[in-house]
């Protein structure tokens, strides 16, 4: 199953931010088989005496003539298929990662590539082992919707869910904690897109794979719009238009020079760190 941005939305949203009145404001969307031994023809009985059968010195061990016990199956599978393991990733190939194939939760081992969490995908087969392809970008898998993911780099566990509405069994990711300023925080763009931080609605973020091309710094912008990686939409006053800003932290210089970094009316928060644009 192809899992692009299309056809999936996150349960609280992604949001790409506009800040209007100095306010700020946001849009969504988003059992092993062993053969028994072969028997041993025995021998016809004759009258000279059996020789004595060696027995296995120090050091060696004894071979009962029949097939090497397989080591036991400790891999958690995930229901409905059992194919492989979900959480943690089991059951699969060096190189493949086990996905959810369908709406019904239904499991199996795919190849894997090489793109990095957080980065831009069209298909599991794009992401690295361990790693699922939803909302354009390389996510990694969890089972505690609502709860902190535990992986570095990451927030929380957002369930996904179909056009619908509804749950998709079993796909839950953890969604990517990216830095807004850093436009290479979501892998910036590649054959497979242009990956981008943005809010994710509560208080945490996340990487989106957005289409199109993004509008620069200092660039037009309607709050519809999505600005490049390290920018923000901001709109002032009753404008409906305004321009794309760099993303700051609120009493920093990370807008450089003397230049301050002033709250928005609304503030934007990300963990305990505010967030606003340079001027």
């Amino acid at each position: 199953m192809a899992r692009t941005l299309v056809g999936l939305v996150f349960a609280s949203g992604l949001v790409a931010l506009a800040v209007v009145s100095g306010a700020c404001s946001s849009t969504p969307e988003r059992t092993p088989f062993v053969d028994e031994p072969t028997p041993v023809p025995t021998a016809p009985p004759t009258s000279t005496p059996p020789k004595p059968t060696p027995q296995p010195t120090p050091g060696e061990t004894e071979n009962d003539g029949g097939a090497e016990a397989d080591a036991p199956d400790t891999c958690k599978r995930t229901a409905p298929s059992n194919k492989c393991g979900l959480v943690p990733q089991c059951g699969c190939a060096t190189g493949e990662t086990c996905d959810v194939d369908d709406g019904a939760g239904n499991v199996s081992c795919v190849t894997a590539g090489k793109a990095a969490m957080g980065t831009p995908c069209t298909t599991t087969a794009g992401c690295a082992a361990g790693l699922t392809c939803v909302f354009g970008t390389c996510h990694a898998y969890c089972d505690k919707p609502g709860a902190a993911c535990t992986q570095p780099k990451t927030g929380a566990c957002l369930q996904v869910k179909g056009q619908g509405g509804t749950a998709i069994p079993n796909y839950a990711v953890c969604l990517v904690a990216c830095d807004l300023r850093d436009a290479a925080s979501c892998g910036g763009t590649t054959a497979a897109g242009t990956g981008i931080c943005m809010l994710d609605g509560q208080g945490g973020t996340d990487c989106a794979n957005v289409a199109g091309t993004p509008k620069a710094l200092n660039q037009a912008c309607a709050p519809e719009d999505d600005c490049a990686g390290g920018l923000v939409c901001v709109v002032t006053g009753s404008a409906t238009t305004g321009s794309c800003k760099k993303w700051c932290r609120v009493g920093t210089n990370d807008c450089g020079g003397t230049t301050t970094c002033n709250s928005f009316q609304t503030k934007v928060m990300v963990g305990t760190t505010e967030y606003a644009a340079c001027p």
